[in-house]
């Protein structure tokens, strides 16, 4: 007599070891999550039995043990755990992928590229220690989602056949999952619109004559930018000049302005960047639209001392 079954395709064959270890684990930590002292090793009364050839895990009792009133709950319980980690672990990417194939069959979007802005939403964790523990709380939240539906699904149901239960259930985490696709295609087409339009500057520039031998970009306190001419003084430009420069940047894509508007104005030779980091937008901007034009500085009095003592101009 067996308590559960769960039935896994070929294509999910790494999950039975995964599950059982998984299921054990979880056991033995609900055993002992009360104890003070060191635990005394107790068995859970059931048995857990992989069939490789049918790729099932089979879930048997230990009679007479175990008792039904006892301690199906919550065996249930920690099976859904085990279960709903794997999902999540191990088959959140191609669930994403089939949902994208899906929502993108009518658009000229390409599936495989919204795939990465959704796997970086995902699993992304810029700003350690905080990024990494909120996506923990993310991936928590969303198998809390799946051990629900599991746990009502074993209240009822001694078999389960995991792609079935994939492919037609967990509505409340792929709803979690369409809100990410819906914002994943969202950011993947604003950088779409943003490389094109740094094509159209650039090649905008490049038809441009050279109007300034030099121009350098510097650096204020914090993250403010000024232009300089070749003796270091605040770029005079022409306000009405170029105007439709300056009208492209503000309607079409929300970059640096006035500084970018500037330097497309004043049309320089070349470029001079006094700057803390490269990593600045404005910066990454600048290159993108300049390129070789572009060059970071590391001899200049200002670029030798200290990098948190930028020396402001006025």
């Amino acid at each position: 007599m067996s308590l559960l079954t769960i039935h896994f395709s070929d294509s999910q064959y790494a999950g039975v070891k995964y599950v059982i270890e998984m299921l054990k684990q979880k056991l033995h930590d609900d055993i002992h999550k009360d104890d003070r002292q060191p635990p005394t090793e107790v068995q859970y009364p059931i048995i857990i039995e992989p069939s490789i050839e049918a790729n099932n895990i089979i879930i048997s009792p230990k009679l007479p043990q175990f008792q039904l009133i006892n301690h199906a709950q919550p065996l249930y319980e920690a099976t859904a755990y085990a279960v709903g980690q794997f999902i999540v672990e191990h088959c959140e990417n191609e669930i994403i992928d089939r949902m994208l194939r899906g929502r993108c069959r009518q658009t000229k979007l390409e599936p495989q590229k919204v795939a990465m802005y959704c796997y970086n939403i995902l699993n992304n964790d810029p700003w350690e220690p905080l990024g990494k523990r909120f996506t923990e709380q993310d991936r928590a939240r969303r198998r809390s989602k799946i051990i629900e539906e599991l746990v009502q699904h074993f209240e009822s149901n001694t078999h389960l056949d995991l792609t079935g239960f994939i492919q037609f259930r967990m509505y409340s985490y792929k709803q979690e999952l369409r809100e990410v696709i819906e914002y994943a295609i969202d950011e993947y087409v604003l950088d779409q619109q943003y490389e094109e339009f740094m094509m159209l500057l650039k090649y905008f520039v490049q038809l441009q004559e050279t109007k300034t031998e030099l121009v350098h970009l510097v650096q204020q306190e914090g993250s403010s930018f000024m232009l300089c001419d070749e003796n270091m003084k605040p770029l005079e430009l022409n306000n009405e000049h170029d105007r439709i420069v300056a009208e492209m940047l503000e309607t079409e894509i929300n970059i640096e302005d006035i500084v970018i508007s500037s330097l497309i104005s004043a049309s320089p030779q070349k470029i001079i960047v006094h700057a803390k980091h490269q990593d600045y937008q404005v910066i990454r901007t600048v290159k993108a639209i300049f390129a070789e034009r572009a060059q970071y500085c590391s001899t200049c009095p200002m670029c030798r001392q200290s990098r948190d003592e930028r020396v402001p101009f006025h």
